[in-house]
């Protein structure tokens, strides 16, 4: 058991370097370039069953895609750093993430 515990913090070390050089580096990086870095953290996310990165990290990639210049991305890196942390794994961690994300959208 000590080994999964182990191994699953290299997973979120590496995922939250991952999402630091993403966000240090956004600026200089066209929405396509952005979108497959994004895109590298899902995927790498889903296949640990990080279910709460997977659905914030689609989210983001949607409103990065459909409005470049108007998505806030700091809101969505936040929510991801927390995912990231999240001991729970289930869709409802997810669910509550992206609910956090639409609440501070429309307060």
């Amino acid at each position: 058991m000590r080994w999964d515990h182990d191994g699953m913090l290299v997973v979120r070390a590496d995922l939250a370097d991952r999402l630091e050089r993403l966000q240090s580096s956004a600026q200089g990086l066209t929405v396509r370039d952005f979108a497959q870095r994004l895109g590298t953290i899902r995927i790498l996310a889903s296949a640990y069953g990080l279910v709460p990165v997977v659905a914030l990290a689609d989210a983001f990639e949607r409103a990065i895609l459909s409005q470049p210049r108007g998505c806030p991305a700091g809101l969505y890196f936040e929510r991801l750093r927390d995912a990231i942390g999240c001991e729970r794994l289930d869709d409802a961690a997810g669910e509550a993430l992206l609910a956090s994300v639409s609440v501070r959208l429309a307060g």
